[in-house]
């Protein structure tokens, strides 16, 4: 496979300027803490960056799931085109996402039907003490 991961970022939201540079917004360090559960986020964000080594067209198809109980919290499917050889920013964003119970989750990304995902595990945290836990 061309492609290759380079990093994931877990943040809020993902904007992008008229200059190319993304703004990386509400970074996750590397879990979500939230006051209450069950905790519905309006918008969360992976940023995947990925490297290829030609242009190419890609599917995808991903997952948030709780590895405790091995519900899956969400679902998506998509393209993505490669026009040059290179990094590769993909700002995944799911919207809205509910997480009933705390605990770890992984995020799994399956690129063109590959049989190993790429994957980024985080954990949420009931923290009464919101925002700081």
């Amino acid at each position: 496979m061309a492609l290759t991961e380079k990093y994931i970022v877990l943040c809020d939201e993902v904007r992008q300027e008229s200059t190319g540079k993304f703004i990386l917004l509400g970074v996750y360090t590397p879990d979500l803490s939230v006051p209450q559960l069950p905790a519905v986020l309006h918008i969360l964000t992976f940023f995947v960056v990925l490297m290829d080594d030609r242009p190419s067209q890609h599917q995808f198809r991903l997952s948030v799931q709780h590895l405790e109980t091995g519900q899956v919290v969400a679902q998506a499917m998509g393209g993505f085109q490669v026009p040059r050889p290179g990094m590769v920013p993909l700002p995944l964003r799911i919207s809205p996402i509910q997480f009933a119970s705390a605990g770890a989750y992984t995020f799994s990304l399956y690129i063109d039907d590959a049989r190993e995902p790429i994957t980024h595990s985080f954990n949420v945290l009931l923290c009464h003490n919101y925002p700081p836990c």
